[in-house]
């Protein structure tokens, strides 16, 4: 099938009033320039990207951490943030297969980066990969339709899927001890007012021993996993009651609910008021 496709890109544009997730390109290319790097901190084109090497070696590199990526790998990435992605001076081809979403894909990226980090390997013969290549012949078909609705709804298959293949390989490992037992502090105590201190303790690891160690296996600072579950218990919040943002906040670990629709805001991309609206939106189109 590969052989009778084209190696190109697609751009999808399309107006909704819909908080749909959406895919905003997908490409299939090979890169021989060591021009090619992108630095994520200077782009504006606010999307989530994944990007699989299908062939050949990259880099990434992800607030100062830099990984390898061999045939297999895949990397998440938010755009814009701290980041740098290129084809490195050891490397002489970095063939990709990307795919783009739109800034609803959010929430999902959080999971996934919870689930394994800013890289993972794929098996080729993985359902995954067979629907990554199954959305790229779609995009590139000039006799397709390529409607919008078709378009969300391979998004949402893609994601889903993402996430399933991501929770698994979570599943599958196996945590050290004093991580995992912060963790699972952080999961059982998180409405409290705790921080690195208290995780710490809870670990039986200083602060800083902590930090890196945890931030080393799951990509991810404690502080900032901690912020991730209080935010993701929020949202189910926000979704299933009718609680005031005052409520919700204390039931979820913030000081206030002022405080916690900054926070909100800075991880989702909009406010807790204007998640609550668009799920019902969502909810009132779907059922109703």
């Amino acid at each position: 099938m590969l052989s009778r496709l084209p190696r190109t890109s697609v751009s999808f544009k399309f107006e909704t009033n819909l908080p749909l997730l959406m895919l905003k390109g997908i490409g299939w290319e090979s890169n021989t320039s060591h021009q090619y790097v992108w630095q994520g901190s200077k782009r504006q084109d606010e999307h989530f990207l994944f990007q699989y090497t299908v062939s050949g070696q990259g880099e990434l590199e992800v607030k100062g951490r830099t990984y390898q990526l061999k045939a297999g790998d895949a990397f998440i990435i938010e755009i814009p943030s701290d980041h740098c992605y290129r084809l490195p001076p050891y490397s002489d081809n970095w063939e990709v297969l990307f795919l783009e979403f739109s800034k609803e894909a959010s929430p999902y990226w959080r999971q996934l980066l919870n689930n394994t980090g800013y890289v993972v390997s794929i098996l080729p013969d993985s359902f995954l990969l067979q629907l990554a290549w199954k959305i790229y012949e779609w995009s590139v078909r000039e006799e397709e339709s390529h409607s919008m609705y078709q378009c969300s709804s391979y998004a949402y298959q893609f994601v889903m899927e993402l996430l399933s293949y991501s929770q698994k390989i979570q599943m599958s490992k196996q945590l050290p001890s004093k991580i995992e037992l912060c963790k699972q502090f952080i999961d059982a105590h998180y409405a409290e007012p705790i921080g690195l201190k208290e995780m710490a303790e809870a670990a039986g690891l200083s602060k800083f021993h902590l930090t890196r160690e945890f931030d080393k296996k799951l990509g991810i600072s404690p502080t900032d996993y901690l912020t991730e579950v209080r935010i993701e218990k929020s949202e189910k919040l926000l979704s299933s009651t009718d609680d005031n943002l005052e409520s919700i906040a204390k039931k979820v670990g913030f000081s206030c609910a002022n405080y916690f629709s900054k926070v909100f805001k800075k991880r989702i991309g909009i406010t807790p008021n204007q998640f609550r609206k668009n799920r019902y939106e969502i909810s009132r189109i779907l059922y109703n």
